[in-house]
């Protein structure tokens, strides 16, 4: 519009001075001349045109000649523009995007659409996982985050003394950067927080596909616990005010096992059947989308079943999710695990009704040594750093069992 806007005075002034030209030389028979009336009309139509893109909205195809080139300016300079007009449109040099001018504010016109409501400073540990034999994991060099690492270790929103070096949005994802914060970043309102993520292009994405998760935190008396994918996630990289970041989307579950872990105490037949509604407390069917990550792990509305099958492997290992239809509602998740026993273990430790004779005898003497040796392993930051088998001492149990 600045360019029309222009281009409109200039063929004004142009014309007034033909005008005062001819008053002064009298040269009114030149106008005669086929030349000049041919040059008369081509100005007469360039003013229509002019005055008419000025009175109403043009659209401009793509492609040949409609192609135009927006002004461009680093986003300070815009943020820094002297009463801009309304419907003004720049690119921003600074995070590659088009912006117009509404009369209040500079809108990203090729943004993605923010869905996050909170953001908080955070430092935020990464750490190095190398697979052994047998399932085993093996976590190495937890320190603040480095773009090498492929696991996300603790994140810790109160810094006390430390050196924040990311962002949490909603407790859900990171944003991260290899050193610390400048003061001008952490200075930044959530608001200032979120609009700078969802400015930045996010861009070269990798999977991380590692069980490993990471206790963030536990409630061991009621079995509750926080537990972040570490090893599972996606990564993006960009840029906020001028620093490489990188943008992990690497989400916390909700674990609640009290109503569950009974499961244990009876074999399990093809007859089993949970209902995961209930046990989670959700009184509201419709309010989550329930998926198992194993196919011999079968969820029917809301009701978990264990099929049988000649193919079954004799251990299985699966993770179910609850995921909200609403950003206003928990997301939860509960590990699962359920392995094939002999006829000799079963008569064991299992009475002929199928109920456990030994609770204690059963998981201490042989299903911690099943479990250790076929379910992923978990990082209990509450309690250190070391790796723990899923079923050792204050790590959340997964409701797990014996099939018959």
């Amino acid at each position: 519009m600045w360019g029309v806007y222009v281009f409109a005075k200039f063929m004004t002034k142009f014309v007034q001075m033909i005008m005062r030209f001819h008053e002064v030389f009298k040269f009114s028979h030149l106008l005669k001349t086929v030349e000049m009336k041919k040059f008369f009309s081509v100005i007469a139509l360039l003013l229509m045109v002019v005055f008419a893109s000025i009175a109403q909205s043009v659209t401009i195809s793509a492609g040949g000649s409609g192609n135009v080139q927006l002004p461009t300016l680093s986003n300070a300079q815009i943020t820094n523009f002297t009463n801009p007009q309304v419907g003004m449109m720049v690119f921003d040099k600074t995070y590659n995007v088009v912006r117009v001018y509404n009369g209040t504010n500079w809108v990203c016109l090729t943004c993605t659409e923010q869905t996050f409501n909170t953001a908080q400073i955070a430092n935020i540990k990464s750490f190095t996982l190398s697979m052994g034999t047998n399932n085993s994991y093996t976590a190495s060099g937890m320190r603040d985050f480095k773009a090498a690492d492929n696991a996300i270790g603790d994140v810790k929103t109160s810094l006390g003394g430390s050196s924040p070096n990311g962002f949490l949005l909603d407790n859900q994802e990171v944003i991260v950067f290899e050193n610390t914060l400048s003061s001008t970043m952490q200075n930044l309102t959530t608001q200032e927080i979120l609009r700078l993520v969802s400015q930045s292009q996010w861009s070269n994405p990798s999977i991380y596909n590692q069980p490993i998760d990471v206790v963030v935190r536990s409630d061991d008396a009621n079995y509750i616990y926080l537990s972040r994918e570490a090893g599972s996630f996606e990564r993006r990289e960009g840029s906020i005010l001028g620093v490489k970041a990188f943008r992990f989307t690497n989400k916390i579950f909700t674990e609640k096992y009290a109503s569950f872990i009974t499961v244990t105490d009876r074999i399990i037949k093809n007859t089993t059947s949970i209902n995961l509604l209930s046990g989670m407390s959700i009184t509201n069917a419709e309010s989550y989308n329930i998926i198992s990550s194993s196919q011999w792990f079968v969820i029917t509305n809301g009701v978990l079943t264990f099929p049988t099958g000649t193919n079954k492997p004799q251990h299985n290992y699966g993770i179910i999710y609850f995921l909200p239809k609403s950003s206003n509602l928990p997301t939860y998740r509960m590990r699962i695990f359920t392995h094939k026993a002999s006829a000799n273990t079963i008569a064991q430790y299992f009475d002929s009704n199928g109920n456990v004779i030994n609770r204690t005898n059963y998981l201490d003497s042989y299903f911690t040594n099943v479990i250790s040796s076929n379910v992923p392993f978990v990082l209990y930051l509450a309690g250190g750093t070391n790796l723990r088998s899923i079923n050792a001492v204050r790590v959340p149990p997964p409701t797990a069992g014996t099939e018959e």
